[in-house]
């Protein structure tokens, strides 16, 4: 008898346990919000990825796999990799026809945010439509339609973390402080790189700025630049109509002292830039994941560079 009325409490315990955790449960969880252990936020670059690690850390994770050395406006994933990003419960677009493959596959409309909406008229129309490979082998792709790496005007990727904040909140209601407290942070830090990066910029002006690569327009317009593009990639060796073609820039910009890579050059690269008057600096976009560091050392590092370059 004894042990029957022991067992009998043991139940009730266990029971009333039970109906605590649930309604736990149904308090963390309001109307509208996925019941999902692990939500996951997918970024079609790694910006919008570190904002979302930045402001989601410790209650989503970040899909993000894109490899490394390949450029992520122009990466095409295997339809595996599509299933697990329709999946997701938020998918971070860019905006500006960035990630040519999201045009060719479906996604889910509820869960897209396009965080560059709120400065969607003022996106940069590009004139002339450019096709060339990156590498021996590899397929060609053009620069067209419109420019898209927004995030190197630090005001718009300000206003882009903003946009993947307040969709995070609105997924996830139940988390709008600790959004809003990092958020913020993350906007300071953004603020205090986009003020080092006009400092810096500012002691190049009034020479023009050459650039290998036709993607800091946005770049060139916030910090108040003139930046004619050549068509060079940091791992191949410049050739002779190359340098024709600088020649032909420099004819135009006489003042111009300083060429910018997207990432690391061959030494005789640099070599042959030097013999012509060119200082070689490393202005990254930082589209895909760093090797070392993240998106404000690699920002930070951008602009040492400039300052160096401009002393």
């Amino acid at each position: 008898m004894h042990k029957s009325v022991c067992r009998s409490a043991l139940i009730s315990s266990s029971f009333l346990l039970l109906l605590l955790s649930c309604e736990e449960g149904l308090r963390e969880n309001p109307a509208g919000e996925k019941a999902r252990e692990d939500p996951v936020i997918a970024a079609v670059n790694y910006p919008l990825a570190y904002f979302a690690k930045r402001l989601a850390d410790g209650f989503a994770t970040v899909l993000f796999d894109i490899p490394a050395g390949q450029d992520p406006a122009f990466w095409e994933p295997s339809d595996q990799q599509v299933t697990s990003i329709q999946k997701a419960d938020l998918i971070l677009l860019n905006g500006a026809n960035y990630a040519k493959w999201t045009a060719t596959r479906t996604l889910p409309y509820e869960a897209t945010v396009v965080t560059s909406s709120s400065f969607e008229n003022q996106l940069i129309r590009l004139k002339d439509s450019i096709s060339h490979k990156h590498k021996k082998g590899s397929e060609s792709h053009s620069h067209e339609g419109l420019a898209f790496t927004t995030w190197l005007d630090l005001k718009q990727a300000s206003a882009q973390a903003s946009a993947v904040a307040l969709a995070l909140t609105e997924q996830f209601p139940r988390h709008k402080t600790t959004l809003m407290n990092r958020l913020q942070d993350l906007q300071k830090d953004l603020k205090a790189l986009d003020v080092a990066m006009k400092a810096a910029a500012s002691k190049l002006r009034p020479a023009t700025v050459i650039t290998s690569h036709p993607v800091y327009h946005y770049w060139s317009r916030a910090y108040d630049l003139v930046t004619p593009s050549l068509l060079w990639e940091p791992g191949n060796e410049i050739t002779p109509q190359d340098m024709a073609a600088l020649a032909n820039i420099r004819k135009t910009h006489p003042d111009a002292r300083v060429f910018i890579w997207e990432s690391t050059p061959l030494g005789r690269n640099v070599e042959l830039l030097r013999e012509a008057g060119l200082i070689s600096i490393v202005i990254s976009p930082c589209a895909n994941q760093p090797a070392e560091g993240d998106f404000l050392s690699v920002m930070r590092n951008n602009i040492a560079a400039l300052e160096a370059s401009g002393n």
